[in-house]
């Protein structure tokens, strides 16, 4: 019973924790903001943000199976529940748009997930679609307009192909950049550089998020190729683009990179599943649903929805047009897919 006790209270304090870190760097990002109206009372000790919008893209893939009979493009459901955990808002990035649409999409949003799949790269408009918010992106932070991009599994081998420059007709079968792992299905620890506190991405991590997700196997992986901190050496385009942020090590002890961030641009990749824990709940999945688990990663959820709060594109909510209204994922039903998909439910377009 002691130990239970010492437990809870150990992860009330992480919840605290939590809401102070994001809190800090939100309220920071506020208070230096330059742009339009201002958004702090004088004389008051609170800021007013309760009519700012924030919406976070993300990308659809194309169906194929037995679920094109929902439709033609997917977007699992997790990740609208992730953005909405931390008080944002989804539109769907729809992979048949031209580039023209797709570049008036970026201006009306505050940052793109690219999510885990197994289409292959060569053969779909996702690696299109994603390629261009990757360079709109860059270019906006040049301007000075922080527009974060998070990368999830498929995300993270389309974005590391993309800056490492290498050749995308093979996608994911490039047998040289990518490295043989059995990370199939599998919770696993994540190992951090021993300077992982300068990072973006830990700077203002709770000390029990860090601890619980070195210690425990935590972090859900669910992928066969990996990049090896090898061929992170061997790769000067992206080892000057990315700093590692984490490893991990497969069934056998093999050590692939987990998680990388950007030393300049704000794009953050995860060959692991943040928002598992929180909402796919398959028995057939190695996935833990603990309340560590799943304060861990609403940690990850705040942090990208405060990201993007840090940009230079604030909207108010009772303003959105029409269009932006209709731009929403509430516009669309999820549908239950576990009989056909490794996750629960998912949007089809």
């Amino acid at each position: 019973m002691k130990e239970e006790k010492i437990t809870k209270i150990a992860f009330l304090l992480m919840v605290a924790q939590i809401s102070l870190a994001v809190e800090f760097e939100t309220f920071a990002a506020f208070s230096n903001h330059k742009q339009g109206k201002s958004r702090i009372m004088k004389g008051h000790s609170f800021i007013i943000v309760s009519y700012l919008c924030f919406t976070e893209g993300v990308l659809a893939q194309e169906t194929d199976g037995n679920v094109t009979k929902f439709g033609s493009q997917l977007i699992a459901a997790t990740y609208a529940k992730f953005i909405e955990s931390a008080g944002g808002r989804m539109v769907p990035i729809f992979i048949n748009s031209t580039a023209k649409e797709i570049e008036k999409l970026f201006y009306s949003i505050n940052g793109a997930i690219y999510p885990g799949g197994h289409r292959l790269l060569h053969h779909t408009n996702y690696t299109r679609v994603g390629k261009q918010i990757l360079e709109l992106a860059m270019k906006a932070y040049d301007k000075g307009d922080i527009f974060p991009i998070w990368g999830e599994c498929l995300g993270l081998e389309l974005l590391s192909m993309l800056v490492a420059g290498r050749d995308l007709r093979v996608g994911q079968l490039d047998h040289e950049f990518f490295s043989e792992v059995d990370a199939k299905n599998v919770s696993l620890k994540l190992i951090l550089p021993r300077n992982y506190k300068t990072t973006s991405l830990w700077k203002f991590a709770p000390r029990h998020v860090v601890k619980f997700l070195q210690n425990n196997n935590a972090a859900y992986n669910n992928h066969r190729k990996a990049i090896t901190l090898q061929n992170y050496g061997k790769y000067r385009r992206l080892n000057a683009f990315f700093r590692i942020v984490s490893t991990s090590k497969d069934r056998h002890g093999v050590e692939f990179i987990s998680t990388m961030e950007g030393k300049r641009y704000p794009v953050y990749l995860f060959h692991w599943h943040p928002a598992k824990s929180q909402f796919e709940w398959r028995r057939d999945l190695d996935i833990n649903h603990s309340l560590a688990d799943v304060l861990s990663g609403q940690y990850f959820a705040n942090f990208l929805i405060q990201k993007g709060e840090l940009g230079k594109r604030f909207y108010n909510s009772s303003l959105l047009s029409e269009e932006e209204m209709a731009s929403l994922i509430y516009n669309y039903k999820p549908t239950a897919v576990q009989d056909y998909l490794p996750f629960i439910q998912a949007y089809f377009f």
